[in-house]
């Protein structure tokens, strides 16, 4: 390229679930693709917009039914059936309308999206003649493996309905019966996947349509947090950025760690009051939420709910962890952790402080359990990340000649 040309540049569209589990992965890769001069814009719930202007990414808002649907209670399989089923119509009715006249004079060069909202991102980018990604938060799907398949009952009244909505959104849109299939399908033909391959289940068998990238989360600010001098022990406790009302259970962790060797802390969830827990023991320290990079390099355990992206701040930094899954594709990650050796997986029926100090003892005192963790750091390491997401986003965007070695 001659001296003194600019760079050319892309506009790269986001439509994902709303749900910061869903949309925080995908964070880092907007500030590389930011730092690189191209545009990044977020179809999002309003309730997302600051997280993703703070990333330099431009927000087009809308009011996502999920506020509705939020359970303080774990939700019954039905509910999360009736709740989906109306989510999935929400993605039809409300963001696919916002999508396309957010876009209309300013259409972007890539869509990506995740599973949730595959109808409207797959139409868009038809319509928009995009090069569609398809990105995966948790584990990906393939012709061999299917999260989604181990969860969902085809048979149920609801996915019967919720297929049949597809099907009809689709032939508005000008998408054959003969096309559906592979716009309903589980996967595209670029894929990004924010965990290793060494984590993804089944992952030998996933071909190079899947990058596994790992994840993409930046180093927390210096003095974020800072532990304790004492010389005692770190723990690291949370049910996620979204769990506000998880009293008793962070009331039984407090029990379960000995003042004398532990120091805990805790993240409640972001909105929550620490105050509504009571008063905690001196060796307690509770916030509605810290980045977890600040405290994982210190800490000893992290005692989570298994969601991918507190699994993949853990194995970035080699820390042990207990998972205390509620959801069965919490169940699938808090069984691959313990396959691969660097966690156990707890059930919380009938969880006590006894029973989750003796799980700790035991994990901490597994001989295999350093070889195993160093491993999964290892495999996220090399990764690549966020820049190498951006990368083989530059190459689907035609900006670069060839993919660059895949290192998943």
């Amino acid at each position: 390229m001659p001296s003194g040309t600019a760079e050319p540049t892309r506009h790269f569209a986001l439509l994902l679930f709303a749900d910061f589990g869903h949309i925080g992965p995908t964070l880092g890769v907007t500030r590389e693709l930011r730092a690189r001069g191209h545009r990044v814009t977020y179809v999002v719930d309003e309730r997302f917009a600051a997280t993703v202007e703070e990333a330099g990414a431009r927000a087009v808002t809308y009011t996502s039914a999920r506020g509705a649907f939020y359970r303080a209670a774990d939700p019954t399989p039905e509910q999360l059936a009736r709740d989906g089923y109306e989510l999935l119509l929400d993605t039809v009715r409300t963001v696919f309308p916002v999508a396309r006249a957010a876009f209309a004079q300013d259409p972007p060069d890539v869509v990506l999206y995740d599973f949730e909202t595959v109808a409207p991102a797959r139409v868009l980018a038809r319509r928009l003649d995009a090069v569609s990604v398809q990105v995966s938060p948790s584990h990906a799907a393939n012709e061999t493996f299917s999260l989604r398949a181990q969860m969902w009952d085809p048979g149920h009244p609801l996915m019967i309905a919720g297929a049949e909505a597809l099907i009809g959104f689709m032939g508005e849109h000008g998408i054959g019966l003969e096309e559906m299939g592979r716009y309903g399908a589980q996967w595209d033909d670029r894929n990004l996947v924010f965990l290793p391959r060494a984590f993804q289940i089944g992952g030998d068998g996933f071909d190079d349509r899947f990058a596994f990238v790992g994840p993409t989360f930046a180093e927390p600010a210096p003095g974020t947090w800072t532990p304790p001098s004492d010389g005692r022990r770190v723990a690291l406790v949370s049910l996620g950025t979204e769990s506000t009302d998880r009293g008793d259970f962070f009331r039984m962790c407090a029990e379960a760690f000995a003042p004398d060797r532990w120091h805990v802390v805790m993240t409640l969830g972001r909105g929550s009051d620490p105050a509504a827990l009571g008063p905690l023991p001196a060796h307690v320290e509770a916030h509605p939420w810290l980045p977890h990079p600040a405290v994982l390099p210190h800490a000893d355990v992290f005692v989570c709910h298994a969601g991918m992206g507190s699994l993949m701040e853990a194995f970035a930094y080699g820390t042990p962890v207990v998972a205390l899954p509620r959801a069965h594709e919490l169940a699938l990650s808090a069984n691959r952790l313990q396959e691969c050796g660097v966690g156990r997986c707890l059930s919380r029926r009938g969880l006590t402080a006894q029973r989750l100090r003796r799980t700790v003892t035991d994990l901490l005192a597994d001989p295999a359990g350093p070889a195993a963790r160093a491993g999964m750091r290892d495999a996220v390491r090399a990764a690549g990340g966020a820049v190498r997401a951006a990368d083989l986003l530059e190459t689907w965007a035609g900006l670069r000649s060839a993919a660059p070695a895949a290192a998943g």
